[in-house]
């Protein structure tokens, strides 16, 4: 097998979780109750999905607004391993049309119906290049999104491949047209709907404090089920170990990425939380610039060569590097392969050695 021209490394995950979480005083009492503070080391741009795809914000924009499918814990394998959100059943017209059946049930938070119109002025807004959102080249291959009626979506693609169903549900939540289609597009990111966002989720926004936290209500008319806790704060500290010590201290009840072996440690010596592990949705690489920094036209005078580039790889210690930063919790995989698909780490499949003789003779 030709080694790969980047280098690689999935990783696991793991939640650390306060044992006495979701505890807190407030009046409230019954099944339908509690709080739930994360404690998070990054901070928050917007609350408006289409601009950002940071992780933090990510872990919001998934309780105020859904996709039409997500993926299963277990992830996805073709078609299968999707679970419905805004939509009740999809089903495939031809090898290039896609057709969702929208849930009539789907409301926004301020009452407007859930329509196949948002769906397709959602798709719109994330391939606008003015919008300029980070998931715009994973929806190339979409040709377009059309709405057939009011509960009916219509995807076409452009060719077929393999993760057709995935970019069609993975990549966009679903965006509200009539709050959002009188707004320019140039001035997005800085909306005032990303500061106060309304969507159709399980939870509803309730404030943002710059810099220090974000609250959100859960929405009992929610048509998928009313949420079991009540509401959800998450606490931004500036670097990871300040949070963690956030949920050591019992300020914060969880903290979804733990990273390094050393905050691992730290979380395992406190008795009274809980560390969770799970395989990973991610991998890290690093990236060759093939072309000329003041000339992208041109190919770099050194690493375009596909040669270069191989000889860097065999000479890059991985496994060492992979130690270092996140111990047992990562792996070396041979291509760009997360964890959740387990069926690829095959013993065909290898990553290239460490070589540094073979570097040298290349």
């Amino acid at each position: 097998m030709r080694p790969p021209n980047r280098i690689f490394a999935a990783c696991a995950a793991l939640v650390l979780v306060s044992l006495a979480g979701c505890e807190r005083p407030g009046g409230c009492g019954g099944e339908y109750c509690g709080t739930l503070v994360f404690s998070s080391f990054g901070r928050i741009s917007t609350l408006l999905p289409v601009v950002s795809d940071a992780a933090e914000e990510r872990d919001i924009f998934d309780q105020i607004f859904l996709k039409l499918a997500d993926m299963s814990i277990g992830g996805f394998k073709g078609d299968s391993g999707f679970v419905p959100q805004l939509a009740r059943a999809w089903e495939w017209s031809d090898p290039l049309t896609l057709t969702f059946h929208l849930d009539p049930r789907a409301r926004w938070q301020d009452g407007q119906p859930v329509t196949a119109q948002d769906v397709a002025f959602t798709f719109d807004a994330y391939t606008d290049t003015v919008v300029g959102a980070p998931d715009e080249h994973t929806l190339a291959r979409i040709a377009s999104v059309t709405a057939a009626d009011s509960l009916t979506a219509v995807f076409r693609f452009r060719d077929r491949y393999p993760e057709m169903l995935y970019d069609a549900v993975y990549h966009m939540r679903i965006l509200p047209q009539h709050l959002l289609q009188s707004v320019p597009r140039a001035d997005w990111r800085t909306a005032a709907f990303g500061r106060a966002p309304v969507g159709d989720g399980p939870y509803r926004f309730v404030r943002w404090s710059q810099d220090q936290s974000v609250e959100l209500q859960a929405d009992s008319t929610f048509f998928l089920g009313r949420p079991h806790i009540r509401r959800l704060i998450w606490r931004f500290s500036g670097d990871p170990g300040t949070a963690i010590t956030q949920v050591i201290a019992g300020d914060a009840d969880a903290i979804h990425v733990l990273i390094t072996p050393d905050n691992v440690a730290r979380a395992q010596q406190a008795q009274h939380l809980a560390v969770y592990p799970y395989q990973g949705s991610v991998y890290t690489f690093v990236g060759f610039n093939l072309r000329t920094p003041d000339d992208s036209t041109k190919p770099h005078p050194i690493l375009s060569d596909p040669v270069v580039r191989r000889a860097l790889v065999l000479a890059s210690n991985r496994s060492a590097m992979l130690q270092s930063v996140l111990g047992q919790y990562g792996a070396v995989p041979a291509a760009p392969i997360s964890k959740l698909w387990p069926w690829l780490w095959g013993p065909a499949l290898t990553p290239p050695p460490y070589d540094t003789a073979q570097a040298a003779r290349l």
